[in-house]
């Protein structure tokens, strides 16, 4: 297991453990030894997945205030095309924007900090997506920011989003 760091404060890639052998494979995206030296929150809470359709976008979501949580985000089947904005206005890296390939065929991981908006367009379709938080969902709590509204170029014409999703506020 190998930990990059990335152009966003506190967001890291990470290249999850693989073994092979005549009975497939066992992919491991999380363990506490490997992130122990890093200060980040362990203590995750609640563990989900999305399965999605090709050219659906979801995003741009976080939880926000007491529950402000990390994620650990990987994809079991398919692909997506990740994407993080930085909206803690305290950060050096405030506003910026990462992207990064997630694939199953490629296992890797994104822990994401808190105050950074999270989402990804999916490339193909029955994508599976499993996410880690260290904290509950609480509606309450939920936010996020418009997927159009902070310059970033999904390259798709025709995205499917939720209606939820486009009544998010814009990135200011």
């Amino acid at each position: 297991m190998q930990i990059s760091t990335t152009p966003i404060q506190d967001l890291y890639l990470i290249d999850c453990f693989i073994f092979d052998d005549e009975r497939g494979q066992l992919m491991k995206p999380y363990s506490h030894r490997a992130y122990a030296n890093l200060s980040v929150n362990l203590n995750f809470k609640e563990t989900w997945f999305t399965k999605s359709h090709k050219n659906v976008i979801r995003g741009m979501h976080m939880q926000i205030g007491e529950m402000g949580a990390e994620k650990l985000v990987s994809v079991i089947q398919g692909s997506v095309l990740d994407v993080v904005l930085d909206t803690r206005k305290q950060s050096p890296t405030y506003g910026l924007v990462y992207e990064v390939k997630l694939e199953a065929s490629k296992p890797q991981a994104l822990y994401i900090p808190i105050g950074c908006a999270h989402g990804y367009k999916v490339i193909e379709e029955q994508t599976i997506t499993m996410y880690m938080a260290t904290k509950v969902h609480s509606a309450e709590h939920d936010q996020g920011v418009l997927w159009n509204s902070f310059g970033y170029d999904w390259r798709i014409k025709k995205p499917i989003i939720s209606a939820r999703d486009w009544e998010l506020p814009p990135f200011k």
